[in-house]
């Protein structure tokens, strides 16, 4: 039998001042018990990695189903969790009936306003964060030209916050995307384009870094520079969907026990710099996925081994790195 590292016993949330999170599957959650109590023992914040998205939560124009996010609602109600929503608006995960809607451009507004609120007004007993908006930048910090800019304009990322705030004041609301921490042009865009909402009286209470990286890329001091970058903004900072993958070069010729130290050190190094921010502008840190078994980069690249726990729920390295960033 194999045998875990001495820090297994740690639960990684009693040692952190900040939450810290995971992406959940509520199928596993109401099925697998080596899941569901990993998940209870380390984490304590979730966010739902498919329930909350339109294609799962909106199938029809005149129809929502709930059941999946008051399942998920009352295990965190029961256990304490908090339940961070991901996410209102994308330009993925869409029912077949918003991708082929052919309103004009009030009609499409309206659409996102009844989904926002909707949504927010059923979830808004529990649910005090949301992502408001995903992934509204290409790389090099122009618009995409997505399903919402195409029939709307750039105005509706704006409109969307407006909506959110509308129907709960009193959440957290968020902007969250990938490689702000590797593309200062993209971030630097992000930051001018939100903080002229927060000027303009727009609710945005915090900036998502999604956090996909490797082992080797990017630099650490890229990280904190970003994300002090972000606070320096007055925008809280949610490391929101943190995993670490393998690098395939380094693989093939470095071995996999010497990667897996190399991801120890990097989850260290991620942890101790996220500490390098104000306690008040500490979000918390959310890794996205349980195990190497539930991750969306294993699906890509099944040597990726990106997170904490190993395909039978083990304690891995990265695990003991994490909780030695954290000081302990």
């Amino acid at each position: 039998m194999k045998q875990e590292p001495p820090c297994a016993e740690i639960k990684l949330y009693e040692k952190a001042n900040f939450s810290i999170g995971v992406a959940v599957n509520t199928e596993k959650l109401k099925n697998e018990e080596k899941y569901w109590k990993l998940v209870l023992s380390q984490f304590n914040s979730l966010s739902p990695e498919k329930t909350l998205k339109p294609i799962y939560i909106h199938p029809k124009k005149d129809q929502f189903d709930f059941t999946e996010t008051d399942h998920l609602i009352d295990f965190c109600k029961t256990y304490n969790k908090r339940l961070h929503g991901h996410t209102l608006v994308w330009d993925e995960s869409l029912p077949l009936w918003i991708e082929k809607f052919k309103g004009d451009k009030t009609e499409w507004e309206a659409l996102m306003k009844d989904h926002i609120q909707t949504v927010i007004n059923h979830c808004k007993g529990y649910i005090k964060s949301w992502d408001v908006v995903n992934e509204a930048f290409n790389d090099d910090g122009t618009y995409k030209k997505n399903i919402w800019f195409n029939h709307i304009g750039e105005t509706y990322i704006e409109q969307a916050f407006l909506y959110a705030s509308q129907a709960d004041p009193t959440a957290k609301l968020f902007y969250n995307d990938y490689s702000l921490e590797t593309n200062g042009q993209k971030l630097d865009k992000v930051l001018k384009h939100f903080s002229g909402l927060k000027a303009r009286g727009i609710k945005v209470d915090g900036v998502g870094m999604q956090m996909h990286v490797s082992v080797d890329y990017p630099s650490v001091t890229a990280i904190n520079l970003s994300a002090l970058s972000i606070q320096a903004q007055g925008f809280l900072v949610h490391y929101s969907e943190l995993d670490v993958i393998l690098s395939g070069r380094e693989y093939l010729f470095t071995g996999k026990k010497k990667m897996f130290e190399m991801q120890k050190e990097r989850m260290k190094q991620i942890v101790e710099g996220y500490l390098k921010l104000k306690p008040e502008y500490q979000f918390g840190i959310t890794l996205w996925g349980v195990s190497d078994n539930d991750s969306w980069q294993t699906e890509k690249h099944p040597r990726s081994r990106p997170l904490l726990f190993d395909v039978r729920y083990r304690v891995k390295p990265a695990y003991c790195g994490f909780l030695e960033g954290l000081g302990n």
